[in-house]
């Protein structure tokens, strides 16, 4: 079973994030969960058949990548840990899926990897169609944003991205937040501040840190951003922050505060300094899926938050996709 329909080759230039991206993707379509390196290898060997590489050069270029590879797949293996889902087999030759029993969460790392190819993609050649890919956006990579903070935090957490499926108004949910933190009063009507963001406020996920002894208030309040597009950079709840608590509160939660903003990329060490300050911390394809499974864990053992009973979601949204991908090869 091929997918060229669906998955095209990596380009010329293609780094170590997008060469691995590309076996992750190839290896979810496939029915073993398998890719196999020398599937890079025979681009390579095309790309010399067509002159743009002598044979010794191809030799040394295909041992280059494959470094790359493996360095990149130890990167993120180090960082997600149990969140990872793939691994390199014993030879090198393959990567593959993990078994069953070793991909705790695989759908948190999987839902970033497709989703950060949904548009702009020099790999991906069919992405969801716009139904889908909306539904994703907006109502399962929220459910994985909320999550994903709630094991950030390790605390409880409160969903507020429109559409809200409890069905509540921005100012009820504040109100839900206030009580289950045991601090802060929701400002009932808003403030006129808050009229310009009127179904969410400009944030997606309120979460806390509970403090050591278990009392109010707790040691921290965490205001998160779930942002799935390229324009993510300019999408920050720090940038929120003030008018939200102006909109919403009349007497604001008596703790520290702290933003997150959650998106589905890759992000280099560089970039994490490069827009850290703006948007406080970033959890990031190396760090999200590993706080949502976090999260998971710390339900297990009692632990409250939104949008916990949605997470099987994200796999059936992952399924369905990888069959209309699989139908059409």
């Amino acid at each position: 079973m091929t997918f060229a329909h669906a998955l095209s080759a990596p380009p010329l230039d293609a780094d170590n994030v997008l060469l691995v991206d590309w076996l992750e993707i190839l290896c979810f379509f496939d029915p073993r969960g398998v890719a196999r390196l020398d599937e890079i290898d025979n681009v390579i060997a095309i790309q010399a058949e067509e002159g743009l590489y002598d044979d010794a050069r191809a030799d040394a270029l295909k041992d280059e990548l494959r470094e790359l590879i493996e360095n990149e797949v130890d990167i993120r293996s180090e960082s997600l840990k149990d969140a990872y889902p793939f691994e390199l087999s014993e030879d090198g030759e393959e990567l593959r899926i993990k078994p069953r029993t070793h991909r705790r969460g695989m759908s948190f790392y999987l839902t970033c990897l497709i989703v950060s190819h949904f548009s702009k993609s020099p790999i991906l050649l069919t992405p969801p169609d716009d139904n889908e890919e909306a539904v994703m956006r907006k109502r399962h990579f929220q459910t994985f944003s909320t999550i994903a903070v709630a094991g950030y935090v390790e605390g409880p957490a409160v969903s507020f991205g429109w559409p809200r499926q409890t069905g509540e108004t921005i100012t009820e949910a504040v109100s839900r937040c206030c009580d289950s933190s045991q601090t802060g009063t929701a400002r009932i009507p808003p403030g006129p501040v808050a009229a310009a963001r009127a179904k969410d406020g400009g944030m997606d996920v309120i979460a806390w840190r509970v403090a050591v002894n278990g009392g109010p208030p707790p040691s921290y309040m965490c205001f998160g951003q779930a942002a799935s597009g390229h324009l993510w950079a300019g999408k920050s709840s720090k940038d929120e922050l003030e008018s939200f608590l102006e909109g919403y509160f009349l007497d604001r939660p008596a703790c520290n505060y702290t933003t997150v903003t959650v998106i589905p990329f890759r992000l280099t060490e560089e970039a994490h300094a490069q827009f850290g300050h703006r948007h406080g911390s970033i959890l990031d394809r190396l760090r999200a899926p590993r706080a949502a499974l976090i999260a998971m864990e710390l339900a297990q053992d009692g632990l409250e938050f939104d949008e916990l009973t949605n997470a099987y979601k994200l796999g059936i949204w992952l399924a369905r996709y990888r069959g209309i991908i699989r139908e059409a090869a």
